[in-house]
């Protein structure tokens, strides 16, 4: 700055000595430098002379509330039991009488395979048990008179014992050649034809029973303890509209998958409203039980790479602080750690906003 007074006094004492023309450019170069001069120092001054303004910040608390937690879950409707008819014998298939979509009660004729040679054979192992028995008989009435001895009568008694267990493994088999229903129940697949020669255990039919329909749901393992078996549930089917039918929790899986952090629980739909079929698409509201939860507003917390953190005011800078966060519930989201209620969390004026940057509040709001 004193270099720049210096110049100007000594073009000033130049231009009196120069001729009226030249005198008026040096003051134009004179006016010029002190313009100059004056810039040159604004800019020069110290950076630490200037106060940086404060970064203007709304904060907010987390709050303990009392909450049944609600979570809408989708699912695919099942029937609560299927069946696979599966013949114990093999041979030809002379009748099969029902076809999907059919409804067939207890006890009814669905798989009949041709059982004339398993006839023949229990006529057969009926004639040995009969002999067997005769031959034990008459050793057994001659051994008192030594005429027939004790390991004879002993071997005659296996013999016709051998043969009475042929002749229930042959009378079993032609059982087998006639399967009846297990259940009632609706046929949902045909696998075979009459003619075919089906071998042994093949997968004839399928029977369901739709007197109550299931569904199977992931719930997250937080939620899990906070559900019991009979709870009741709403179920919506997206092909029967935006009607709500009433189910209950029937069994919760005791497994949690190790990647999705998720259980399995079962919902039954009873009774099963009009319209309802095994494989449609189904969406189930599950409500918890009512629990103490530190919950803060979604739009405070922040992620990046080391996970879930908040900025707190402390000594009027913003100070980063790392959350580990729970369930969500509409704007609402749990604080699991890290958090208590004295803080102030800031909630908005986050562009910009670092850890330990000065900041200046201008407002405060509670959690809803």
């Amino acid at each position: 700055m004193t270099n720049g007074y210096t110049l100007i006094k000594n073009m000033l004492n130049l231009c009196l000595t120069q001729p009226p023309f030249m005198r008026l450019l040096i003051k134009l170069f004179t006016l010029v430098a002190i313009v100059l001069s004056y810039s040159c120092s604004d800019n020069n001054a110290p950076r630490s002379a200037r106060k940086p303004s404060p970064h203007l910040v709304e904060t907010i608390s987390a709050k303990q509330q009392s909450l049944s937690v609600t979570q809408t879950l989708s699912g695919t409707l099942q029937a609560i039991r299927s069946i696979r008819i599966i013949n114990q014998v093999p041979g030809l298939l002379t009748s099969l009488p029902v076809y999907p979509g059919d409804k067939v009660q207890q006890g009814q004729l669905l798989v009949q395979i041709d059982d004339g040679i398993l006839k023949a054979e229990v006529e057969k192992a009926q004639a040995t048990v009969d002999q067997t028995k005769v031959d034990y008989r008459r050793l057994k009435d001659l051994a008192p008179r030594k005429l027939a001895s004790e390991s004879e009568v002993a071997q005659a008694k296996t013999t016709h014992a051998i043969a009475q267990s042929d002749l229930r493994l042959k009378q079993t088999e032609l059982h087998h050649s006639r399967i009846l229903a297990p259940i009632a129940g609706i046929i949902s697949q045909r696998l075979a034809e009459p003619g075919d020669v089906i071998p042994l255990h093949s997968h004839l039919l399928t029977l369901i029973d739709t007197s109550s329909l299931k569904a199977e749901i992931k719930l997250s393992e937080l939620l899990l303890p906070l559900i019991n078996k009979g709870n009741p549930v709403d179920i919506t089917i997206d092909a029967l509209g935006k009607q709500t039918f009433k189910g209950k929790i029937k069994r919760i899986f005791p497994v949690i998958n190790n990647e999705t952090r998720r259980g399995t629980i079962e919902v039954i739909l009873n009774p099963v409203p009009e319209g309802a079929l095994a494989g449609q698409f189904c969406r189930v509201k599950v409500y918890t039980q009512k629990q103490s939860r530190l919950m803060l507003n979604n739009n405070a917390v922040r992620h990046d790479k080391q996970g879930a953190f908040v900025y707190v005011l402390k000594e009027s800078k913003a100070q980063r602080v790392n959350i580990i966060t729970g369930i969500q519930q509409n704007e609402l989201i749990e604080v699991l750690d890290g958090l208590d209620e004295t803080q102030r969390i800031i909630s908005k004026g986050f562009l910009g906003l670092k850890d330990g940057m000065p900041v200046k509040l201008v407002a405060t709001t509670e959690s809803k």
